[in-house]
């Protein structure tokens, strides 16, 4: 059976917070702001340069809107209204890799417990934002290269 691509869907404002120190010159007033979701993005696309595991990144956003910055990575605008909007979107992504039958390649990374909870009981993965940074360097992408 071959080896299926992993899915890594992103709970982007979580993996700024948890990884403060890395995107430390890109905070502003302590909290990150468009240039550390850019910092982010760009080590994204760095790193996932070539053809392996799709990458959708998630935030907040009043508005429903996806950019693509590769064949790789996408950032969605979860839209809506409500607080843990992107959390919504993230499960919902999940669940239609449950309808699919290709759950088992989906991993969620995040630091948030509830959220990683249901992720989990939806048949997907879970890894925490150091450790998906971490694994970046193995991708190409070192952290501390300056954006």
């Amino acid at each position: 059976m071959p080896e299926t691509n992993p899915t890594f869907i992103l709970d982007g404002h979580n993996i700024l917070y948890a990884s403060r120190l890395a995107f430390l010159e890109h905070l502003v007033d302590g909290h990150p702001g468009s240039a550390a979701r850019e910092a982010l993005v760009q080590r994204l696309v760095r790193a996932f340069n070539a053809p392996g595991p799709e990458v959708c990144l998630y935030f907040d956003g009043s508005q429903p809107v996806t950019e693509v910055h590769s064949d790789r990575v996408r950032v969605i605008y979860s839209g809506g209204d409500g607080e843990q909007r992107a959390d919504r979107a993230i499960l919902r992504h999940v669940s239609q890799h449950v309808a699919a039958g290709d759950v088992a390649s989906v991993v969620v990374v995040t630091r948030d417990i509830k959220l990683a909870r249901r992720a989990r009981k939806r048949g997907a993965s879970v890894m925490l934002p150091a450790e998906f940074l971490e694994m970046l360097s193995g991708y190409g992408a070192s952290l501390s290269h300056n954006v």
